[in-house]
């Protein structure tokens, strides 16, 4: 295969896997069996077939990084892109050489595309979005808001009675409720996009190494 051929199956690739969905790669770690598979195929292949497919990362990084506003605007300010496009070309990397390997079994093959194939993309809206959840007794913290509502209300008839008891009882209940509001709170700042640990594979250059 040509260079040209290899970036372009791999533009379909991603394009199949995640349609317009741009945003942050959320791809799985390299196990040991992805690592033997990749030593096998590279100890396959000729100096020339390499460098083909280094021919190929280097125009299908750049369409990666172009087609993402945000990496694109980094690269625009001589900042380096983000560490995920790097991690995407790796996994592409490890595409290209399961299309050209002369004698892999279908598990190899398997996995070394899974990478690129099965992963997700986390979009900024959802990086950086704010979802509040809803109030509901079943959650914790609402119960704990309930509770302070509680003990407040006890602390405002227990004033009639005892004034500075019911001050106090008030006070804590206070407190009792701003922890609960704040704990409910959190869950807004939180990804609804689980992480997912990305070690970052050899490249090509690299002759029977690799580099996590």
């Amino acid at each position: 295969m040509e260079a040209i051929e290899i970036t372009a199956s791999l533009k379909e690739a991603i394009l199949h896997a995640y349609g317009d969905r741009v945003g942050t790669f959320k791809l799985q770690s390299v196990d040991e069996a992805t690592s033997k598979a990749r030593q096998k195929v590279r100890s396959q292949l000729s100096k020339e077939q390499r460098l083909v497919i280094d021919r190929a990362l280097v125009p299908f990084r750049d369409w990666l990084i172009n087609r993402d506003p945000e990496a694109a605007e980094r690269v625009k300010k001589r900042v380096p892109p983000p560490q995920d496009i790097e991690t995407a070309v790796r996994a592409a990397e490890d595409y290209a050489l399961a299309s050209i390997a002369p004698d892999l079994t279908d598990e190899e093959k398997a996995l070394l595309t899974s990478r690129l194939q099965n992963g997700r993309v986390e979009t900024v809206e959802e990086r950086n979005g704010i979802k509040r959840p809803p109030l509901k007794l079943s959650n914790r913290h609402v119960r704990t808001m309930a509770c302070g509502f509680a003990v407040i209300f006890f602390g405002s008839g227990l004033a009639g009675v005892a004034t500075e008891a019911g001050t106090i009882v008030t006070i804590v209940g206070a407190a009792i409720f701003v922890f609960g509001f704040r704990k409910w709170r959190s869950g807004n700042v939180t990804s609804n996009i689980p992480e997912v640990s990305v070690f970052r594979g050899g490249k090509i250059s690299n002759e029977g190494k690799s580099q996590f």
